[in-house]
C-alpha cells in the first residue's frame, strides 16, 4: 500500500487554503478525515505485520536455537564417540603393547625360574654330595667310636671273665683284698671321667665309691662292695644298704659269686643289686646312665624313685637277663678266641723263624757258590747248616 501524499490547494496568487492527502495509487485527493483513517489502518496493519514478523523471527530463532542445541548434542555425541573410539583404539594398542610386555615378562620369569631351578639342582646335588660325604665321615667316626667302645667294653668283659676264672680257684683267705682291688681298677678304667675311690681297710663305708660327674658337676653316686666268699650271708646286703644311706648314694651294687638259695647271677634285695663279677660293669653302666639322665632332667625325688624302680624292674627282667647272658657268652668266646689267636701267633712266629733261618742258609750257600766260580772262595768250605 502506498503512502498518502499531501495535496496543496492554491487560492489567489500565493495563498495556501488547505492540504489534502492523495492516494498513492490513483493520485486522487483524499479528504483529511478519510486519509487519517486510512493512515490509522495502515499503521495498524503495519504493526500487525511487524508483530507477525517479530513472531516469525522469534519462531525462526527458536527453531534455529533448537537446531543449534540439536547440533550441539549431536556434535557432543560425535565428539564423545570420537573420543571413545580414539580411547578404544589407544586402549587396544596399549593392550596389545601390554600383552607383548606381559609375554616378555613371563618369558623372562620362565627363563629366570629355569635358571634358578638349574642352579638349585646343581646346588642341591653339591649339598647332597657334601652331606653324603659328611654323613659317611660321621658314620665312619661313629662306627669307629662304637667299635672302639665295644672293643674296650669287650676287653673289660674279657678281663672280668679271666679274673672270674682266676678267682674261682682261690679261697677267701688267699684272695684278701683282691676283689675290691680288681673292682676298683675296673671301674677306674671304665669311667675315667668319674672319681673312683677306695675305702681304706678297716674304715667304715662301702669298698668302692663312684662319684659321677657330668660336665664337671657332681650329679650322683654309686657304692660298691665286692665279696668272694663260699657261702651267702644276708648281712652283706644289710651293711651295704647302710653304707648307701650314709653316703647318700643313688644305687648300691654288691659283686658276689654266691647268692641266696634259689637265686643266681642277678638279685635285688633290700634295694641292693647283687650281681656276679662278670655283670658288674654292664649294670654299672646302666645305673650311671640313669643317674646322669635324672640329673639332667632335674627330676624330683618322687620321679627319681619311680625311674629307679622302673630301672630295677628292667634289670631283674628276663629280657635283661638274656642280654647279659649274651654278653657273657660273647665275652667267653672272645677269651677263647684270644687264646686261639695267641697259640696261632706262637705257631706263626715259630714257622717264621724257621723260614728266616732257611733263607739265611740258602743265601750263604748261594754266595759261596758264586765266590767259588769266580775264584775268590779259595779252599773255603761252604758254611755249615745253621750259620
Amino acid at each position: 500500500m502506498g503512502v498518502l501524499k499531501p495535496a496543496v490547494v492554491e487560492s489567489g496568487a500565493s495563498h495556501l487554503h488547505g492540504v489534502e492527502e492523495r492516494c498513492p495509487t490513483c493520485d486522487q485527493a483524499i479528504p483529511r478525515e478519510q486519509s487519517q483513517a486510512v493512515r490509522t489502518r495502515i499503521q495498524a496493519r503495519e504493526r500487525e505485520q511487524g508483530e507477525e514478523v517479530r513472531q516469525a523471527l522469534a519462531q525462526e530463532k527458536r527453531v534455529a536455537e533448537a537446531q543449534i542445541a540439536v547440533l550441539k548434542v549431536n556434535l557432543a555425541a560425535e565428539l564423545t564417540r570420537a573420543r571413545d573410539e580414539a580411547r578404544a583404539a589407544a586402549e587396544h594398542a596399549l593392550a596389545a603393547r601390554l600383552a607383548q610386555v606381559e609375554a616378555a615378562r613371563k618369558a623372562a620369569e620362565e627363563r629366570a625360574l629355569a635358571l634358578q631351578a638349574q642352579q638349585a639342582a646343581v646346588l642341591e646335588a653339591r649339598m647332597k654330595e657334601m652331606r653324603e660325604g659328611s654323613e659317611r665321615e660321621k658314620m665312619l667316626a661313629i662306627q669307629a667310636e662304637q667299635s672302639k667302645a665295644f672293643d674296650e667294653k669287650q676287653k673289660s668283659l674279657v678281663k672280668i671273665a679271666e679274673l672270674q676264672r682266676q678267682l674261682e680257684s682261690k679261697t677267701a683267705q688267699e684272695l684278701g683284698d683282691g676283689p675290691e682291688v680288681d673292682l676298683f681298677e675296673l671301674l677306674k678304667a671304665e669311667f675315667p671321667e668319674d672319681r673312683i675311690s677306695r675305702v681304706e681297710k678297716g674304715a667304715a663305708g662301702a669298698d668302692v665309691v663312684q662319684d659321677i660327674y657330668l660336665n664337671g658337676r657332681l650329679c650322683g653316686r654309686i657304692v660298691y662292695d665286692a665279696k668272694n666268699r663260699s657261702a651267702w650271708r644276708n648281712d652283706y646286703v644289710t651293711k651295704l644298704r647302710a653304707d648307701q644311706v650314709e653316703a647318700k648314694a643313688d644305687h648300691a651294687v654288691l659283686s658276689s659269686k654266691v647268692f641266696p638259695a634259689g637265686v643266681r647271677e642277678l638279685h635285688l634285695q633290700d634295694g641292693v643289686l647283687v650281681v656276679t663279677p662278670t655283670r658288674v660293669l654292664v649294670v654299672a653302666n646302666l645305673l650311671r646312665k640313669h643317674v646322669v639322665q635324672t640329673f639332667a632332667l632335674r627330676a624330683g625325688n618322687e620321679a627319681r624313685a619311680q625311674k629307679t624302680e622302673a630301672l630295677y624292674a628292667f634289670i631283674m627282667s628276663d629280657r635283661c637277663g638274656q642280654l647279659l647272658s649274651t654278653i657273657e657268652t660273647q665275652a667267653d668266646d672272645l677269651v677263647d678266641l684270644d687264646r686261639k689267636e695267641e697259640r696261632a701267633h706262637q705257631a706263626t712266629w715259630k714257622r717264621r723263624g724257621e723260614l728266616i733261618r732257611t733263607v739265611q742258609r740258602a743265601h750263604g750257600d748261594l754266595t759261596f757258590e758264586i765266590d767259588r766260580i769266580i775264584g775268590v772262595a779259595g779252599n773255603r768250605a761252604p758254611p755249615p747248616d745253621g750259620d
